[in-house]
């Protein structure tokens, strides 16, 4: 009667577990980023420049399921658009970020995604995996077997994760007329910032033709986020605490 209680009880539990962390269910898709309003743009040159913030918490929830700036991941979407008649390269490492007159780490989007979303499912999994009670994962099969299923789950629900991040990227491009490039930029945002002040963007970009230079500095208006940045991070099963720094 005790086993069959148990064993109904985990049954349970993997059904939180699934329905608590499989529904990464992000509402921006890439086909739709270009389309986004922007908060600041600049032409240059027939150059235009736009970015769009990210941070607040029902615009990073519509694009990464994830509340992801007080993790300390920043998502910037920028848009580069070809108003001109010459032929321009843009290359996202040349796109900078400042808080105040401090400039922001970038971050790679497998990095941004591990930061700032993937752990909230490991975390789900583990908790409900425990709910039925800790003695229970440790001393019944059934609870191990509901602990490694979730494990197992939440793996393959991250590295969905990953690739999301990795697909909503900003890639670097070669932009003729009329043509136009969009996607997220990542950066790290330092422990206990809580809010956005003095966000600067700073873009550069070339003529192919001529070598000339295109510059553009955007001042991004404040942003709220939704809690105090606190970077320190789950690292999958392990549990293992690393700062980012």
């Amino acid at each position: 009667m005790r086993k069959d209680f148990w064993f109904k009880l985990n049954v349970f539990a993997l059904c939180l577990i699934f329905s608590g962390c499989a529904g990464f269910t992000p509402g921006l898709r890439y086909p739709e980023i270009g389309r986004q309003e922007s908060t600041v743009k600049e032409v240059q040159d027939g150059l235009e420049m736009s970015v769009a913030e990210f941070a607040s918490p029902h615009k990073s929830q519509g694009a990464f399921n994830a509340d992801i700036a007080p993790y300390g991941v920043l998502a910037l979407l920028v848009r580069a658009e070809n108003t001109g008649n010459q032929i321009y390269m843009v290359q996202r490492r040349n796109i900078k970020v400042f808080l105040g007159d401090k400039p922001l780490p970038s971050l790679p989007s497998e990095a941004a995604a591990d930061q700032g979303a993937a752990r909230e499912y490991f975390g789900k999994a583990l908790f409900w995996a425990i709910l039925p009670g800790p003695l229970n994962i440790f001393f019944a099969l059934p609870g191990i077997a509901a602990f490694t299923a979730s494990v197992a789950h939440t793996s393959g629900v991250n590295r969905r994760v990953q690739q999301h991040f990795v697909d909503m990227q900003f890639n670097d491009a070669f932009l003729r007329p009329n043509q136009m490039v969009a996607g997220f930029l990542y950066f790290a945002l330092p422990d206990g910032v809580q809010k956005l002040e003095k966000l600067t963007i700073e873009a550069e970009a070339s003529e192919t033709q001529s070598g000339k230079a295109i510059y553009h500095k955007l001042s991004h208006p404040t942003v709220e986020l939704s809690a105090p940045v606190v970077t320190r991070i789950f690292e999958g099963p392990s549990e293992e605490k690393k700062e980012v720094k």
